[in-house]
């Protein structure tokens, strides 16, 4: 079997205009051995996070219904909401120095999130912004500030204590009457239920998370090393330049998101005294009994909790990381002498001139080269070079 990685040169193939041999390199299989790669997604990574809302209405509308005290209507809803990745943009600036020419300085970047946390409670961006969600908002339903101070002492957080989110299987989080606790959403007033006021109310939670999440994974730089820690990134730079100094801005990466709240369930159940209706769609009110199912519909009707419902919120959203990107910048005027800096540009217009010089020379060679294959084909076979005359003086 001829090795394919071997070029394959064929002797008979000449092109007399340039002199040279082709060479002819073998096609491999795209995918060589191993299956071939998916094809990457343009589309938008996202976050998702589950939310319930629960709206206790009285059940008195509709036909007579026994024993209205105690007669309520619980309507339950499930609301998704999605943060997609649009891009990413700069965020504040996390330190500047500047560089004159000649100088060197190293510089030490160190990760807090790295420093204060352990290999068991270290998470990802993603995951801190998460978590942080599941706390403000546990804080803003109940006054429970238990998960929150977790998450910021960088404590892992438990999905079936007494929280109100939780992290289950398929990487959705869950809040409100989500997770495994006690903590539920609920209201008495029909807006509540509103898809405009949950996305509202969401990007606000959201936003106070991602503060919380820069908080906690800030990133530090400086031109000392600190003693006390190991966990450092060291970054050395240089100012070639002769003439000009060069000024970096340090800033951090920020991920923009833009959020989309879908409206994905919604269920019922009538309790008077002591009948209590199992959890019910929308299209199950039959189910219920006859007079109690006109009081339903109306109290379903005031709610207005129509699945798909979709709300995309025109304000975006923005989530720290990791990163950080140093951005150079020249310096407006040269620090060299007058006679310096002209002697410089001097050098440069001769280093130009003498590239000019070099490509005329080329073209000049080029010419010559089809001059030459102009005689040969018109059958011309004198020297190309006249010789040289020889002058004799008397």
């Amino acid at each position: 079997m001829p090795d394919t990685q071997t070029p394959v040169m064929d002797p008979t193939i000449f092109d007399p205009s340039d002199g040279t041999t082709p060479v002819t390199l073998p096609t491999d299989d795209p995918c060589c051995i191993s299956p071939c790669d998916p094809p990457w997604m343009r589309g938008p990574a996202c976050l998702y996070f589950n939310e319930t809302r629960a709206l206790i209405l009285p059940l008195t509308k509709g036909e007579a219904v026994e024993d209205f005290g105690r007669a309520k209507l619980t309507i339950t809803v499930t609301y998704g909401h999605r943060l997609c990745l649009i891009g990413k943009q700069h965020g504040g600036l996390a330190y500047t120095f500047t560089l004159l020419p000649g100088e060197t300085m190293t510089l030490f970047q160190s990760d807090r999130f790295r420093r204060t946390t352990s290999e068991t409670t270290r998470y990802s961006v993603q995951t801190t912004f998460a978590q942080f969600v599941s706390g403000v908002y546990q804080k803003q339903q109940s006054g429970d500030v238990s998960v929150l101070q977790e998450t910021l002492n960088s404590q892992s957080q438990s999905a079936g204590g007494s929280v109100g989110a939780s992290v289950n299987l398929f990487g959705l989080v869950s809040i409100g009457g989500g997770g495994g606790g006690s903590i539920s959403s609920s209201s008495s007033s029909a807006n509540y239920l509103s898809a405009e006021t949950s996305a509202s109310q969401f990007l606000s939670v959201a936003q106070q998370a991602s503060q919380y999440t820069n908080l906690q994974r800030s990133v530090t730089v400086s031109s000392y090393e600190d003693s006390e820690s190991l966990s450092t990134t060291k970054r050395s730079f240089v100012n070639p330049n002769k003439c000009y100094a060069v000024n970096y801005f340090v800033r951090t990466v920020l991920d923009v998101y833009n959020l989309t709240t879908t409206l994905n369930a919604v269920t019922l159940q009538v309790s008077v005294g002591e009948y209590v209706s199992p959890l019910l769609t929308p299209t199950q009110i039959t189910q219920l009994p006859d007079q109690y199912q006109a009081a339903a519909k109306a109290g379903l009707a005031e709610a207005g909790a129509e699945i798909g419902a979709v709300v995309r919120h025109a304000q975006t959203l923005t989530v720290p990381t990791d990163g950080l990107v140093y951005d150079p910048e020249l310096a407006h005027c040269c620090v060299q002498d007058p006679e310096l800096e002209q002697a410089g540009r001097i050098g440069l217009e001769r280093a130009q001139a003498e590239a000019q010089r070099l490509g005329l020379e080329v073209q000049l060679m080029a010419l010559e080269v089809q001059r030459r294959q102009a005689l040969l084909a018109a059958g011309t076979l004198a020297p190309f070079e006249p010789a040289p005359t020889t002058t004799v003086v008397a």
